[in-house]
């Protein structure tokens, strides 16, 4: 019994490296992309104009071109840093959270945000958790499969709080691909380590549902990694 946990332990935390692995390589080409060369390129400008000994005619123009560039700049940065961990999520809670992530998510993807109206009460760690994993799968299940409308509905009851992720429109082979995606993320683990569960639903007319269960009343079990 004990060989067996240890070698899930390890599997786990070995799935888990992966995973921020792929974070890491995908925030460095974002860094790259968004951020590097755009910086290389003000830097090019800048020298070209230090290097000119009359001011150009278009020198206001050229101005307010390095001033977008530099607010683009800024806006990436905060992007990024959000989504290594939102400032809204540590100030305000999961919910606020949520409603950020719904009218910021990815482009060319609807978010509708349905929420109780009691306030949603979680530990910190299972709070970041259950939204990072709702931020994973919105971008990782649903728009990375061409889903254009998401529902995110957040249910909560006297012992647990589950988080529905739905999304109506008709793909027959939609779980399927969910269920490789969520095990391409460790879903499954990561909410084990919050002491959650994750279901996926597929109905007769082709809608898909994923839904992550977390108990409340009480503090999450620490699984040993």
């Amino acid at each position: 019994m004990v060989h067996t946990s240890l070698i899930q332990s390890r599997a786990l935390l070995a799935r888990q490296q992966l995973l921020h692995q792929h974070q890491h390589k995908r925030l460095a080409r974002r860094i790259h992309d968004e951020i590097s060369q755009h910086l290389t390129l003000l830097s090019l400008q800048l020298s070209l104009a230090l290097a000119d000994s009359k001011l150009s005619a278009h020198w206001e123009q050229q101005c307010q071109q390095w001033s977008s560039m530099v607010l683009e700049l800024g806006q990436s940065l905060r992007s990024i840093m959000n989504e290594l961990q939102p400032r809204i999520l540590d100030e305000f809670g999961l919910a606020a959270a949520l409603q950020w992530f719904a009218h910021s998510g990815p482009k060319g993807l609807e978010c509708h945000l349905l929420l109780p109206e009691a306030p949603v009460a979680l530990p910190p760690a299972a709070a970041n958790e259950l939204f990072a994993l709702c931020r994973d799968i919105v971008n990782e299940v649903f728009a990375s499969n061409g889903i254009t409308e998401v529902t995110i509905a957040v249910e909560p009851t006297d012992e647990m709080l589950r988080l529905h992720l739905r999304t109506n429109q008709k793909n027959p082979e939609m779980a399927s691909l969910a269920s490789k995606a969520l095990d391409a993320l460790s879903v499954h683990e990561r909410m084990f380590c919050v002491d959650g569960t994750v279901e996926i639903q597929q109905d007769p007319a082709k809608s898909l549902t994923i839904t992550l269960s977390l108990p409340v009343g009480r503090q999450p079990v620490a699984h040993a990694a």
